[in-house]
């Protein structure tokens, strides 16, 4: 099984969270990770960390060519 890397964001009282997405490098899954963090208000830090998962997305770059960038939280 490859290993793969998980982005990770910190919110207080609630720890690290994640989602499903398994990315197939380090730097992609910290690029992910500091994307979410930027958007979310809640949160206070973000990792990459390593899984032992199959990865099951294209790297960041390949993602962002794709779809574009996410679209950033806006206040109401």
């Amino acid at each position: 099984m490859s290993k793969g890397y998980k982005a990770e964001v910190l919110v207080p009282g609630d720890g690290w969270g994640q989602n499903g997405v398994v990315w197939p490098d380090e730097a992609s899954a910290a690029a992910a990770a500091q994307d979410l963090w930027s958007r979310w208000t809640a949160t206070v830090d973000h990792r990459a960390v390593e899984v032992d998962e199959e990865p099951n997305g294209p790297t960041w770059t390949e993602h962002i060519a794709d779809h574009g960038l996410p679209p950033r939280s806006v206040r109401l």
